[in-house]
């Protein structure tokens, strides 16, 4: 028990996670942002078509993550960082090939690679930072990784549109490819030696004492990942049939976001781990069912133009701070319900949203081909209302549980001395 008391978070030994986070993560923008529009505009595809792409980028990870898990487990958790950001620099090239050859199917094979790329190293930072660091510090240490992450996306958003200017679509892609590499050799120059496991009664009675929380937790998220995905492929392709046709504009809208959570990152997670964490999951599915369906009847309200846009992006702005707040408190709960064995609980964590991710974008295409543009954003309204009370009691009851084990360790631990 003593180990329990006197062990720190390990902050110095994340710093190549979180700098590998960034250089992989300059092409985060471009995959989601651009191949739709690719796909949609310049090579014609129909909306399931592009949901299909969506789809196989989550496939890889749904398939392979808890094959991952297993890898990370025996201690290689860094290795199989590296083995993502090099499956998804294959993947890069893959796609830079296809769009220069104007080939869908290329395009759709080589997303299938992208996901399982993704499935590896997700699964193998998600666990390598819920070890190195305590219980009340990992939101703040997930945070600092999507502040990496919200870095590399807008600093690659800018270099990719400069790159496309002076070159073509299939250049920027093998810049993204070159920066796989570059952070995948990041994180494994300098291997910290692995932590001592600590064993606690947590450890031992988590799976009875957290299972009905945990599970709770699992499928609303899962649910929720189902809805989002479901609407990801369509949010571009909406703002460019409803506000304006100029590419760059839409982009533009995403900014602020990208830009909070870039600096922000490190201090919502700090404030996600002194917080309710109840009210934050919950509060930010209630945000972003409003935020949905007011995107949705925008062009109704409003107007279309400029100004719409302008109330799009305020929008995405105040969904991404929510958004990532209640992403940071999921995983310090995922990792603080599998502590000792992270990446088995991340493994199977990403299997079941990637699952999630896989289909939602199918049924989001038929949405878009056959009943609606905005019926996907309907859809998503809904599903994020009806998701508050799974998240609220997921929560409740993990926090329950929670209490009643630290309290079984602080009893044990007084016994013993």
């Amino acid at each position: 028990m003593a180990d329990l008391i006197t062990r720190k978070s390990d902050w110095s030994s994340l710093k190549s996670v979180y700098d590998s986070a960034f250089f992989c993560s300059l092409g985060f923008f471009f995959v989601r942002f651009i191949i739709p529009i690719v796909a949609y505009d310049l090579m014609g595809a129909s909306g399931i078509e592009v949901a299909l792409i969506f789809s196989l980028l989550t496939l890889g990870a749904a398939v392979f993550s808890p094959v991952a898990g297993a890898v990370a487990k025996r201690g290689r958790r860094r290795g199989s960082i590296f083995l993502g950001a090099s499956i998804r620099a294959i993947a890069y090239v893959g796609m830079s090939f296809a769009i220069l050859q104007n080939s869908m199917l290329f395009l759709v094979s080589n997303s299938l690679v992208w996901g399982l790329g993704a499935a590896f190293y997700q699964v193998g930072s998600d666990a390598e930072i819920s070890e190195r660091v305590l219980q009340d510090n990992r939101a703040e240490a997930f945070g600092h990784r999507s502040a990496a992450n919200a870095r590399g996306s807008v600093i690659g958003a800018v270099i990719g549109f400069v790159i496309i200017q002076q070159f073509d679509f299939y250049v920027v892609f093998l810049f993204y490819a070159a920066m796989n590499v570059l952070g995948g050799f990041v994180v494994i120059s300098k291997r910290p030696p692995l932590e001592v496991p600590a064993v606690s009664a947590r450890t031992a009675a988590i799976g009875k004492a957290l299972g009905r929380g945990i599970f709770a937790l699992v499928v609303a998220a899962a649910i929720e990942a189902f809805a989002l995905a479901l609407l990801s492929p369509f949010v571009e392709l909406f703002i460019l049939h409803s506000f304006t046709t100029v590419v760059d504009l839409v982009a533009l809208a995403y900014l602020p976001s990208g830009i909070i959570s870039a600096v922000l990152g490190g201090p919502i997670g700090k404030y996600a781990d002194r917080s309710n964490q109840v009210a934050v999951v919950a509060g930010a599915a209630l945000i972003v069912s409003v935020s949905t369906f007011l995107i949705a009847f925008i062009p109704a309200l409003i107007g279309t133009g400029e100004i719409g846009l302008l109330f799009v992006a305020v929008l995405f702005t105040i969904e991404g701070v929510a958004g990532t707040a209640a992403y940071m408190v999921m995983s310090s709960v995922m990792g603080t319900a599998y502590e000792g064995r992270a990446s088995e609980g991340f493994g199977r964590f990403e299997a079941a949203m990637g699952f999630a991710r896989f289909s939602g974008p199918l049924v989001g295409g038929l949405f878009w081909d056959i009943v609606s543009p905005i019926a996907p954003f309907i859809f998503v309204g809904i599903a994020e209302l009806l998701l508050i009370p799974a998240y609220y009691f997921g929560m409740k009851k993990y926090r329950s549980a929670a209490v009643t084990q630290s309290d079984i360790e602080v009893e044990q631990f007084d016994t013993s001395t």
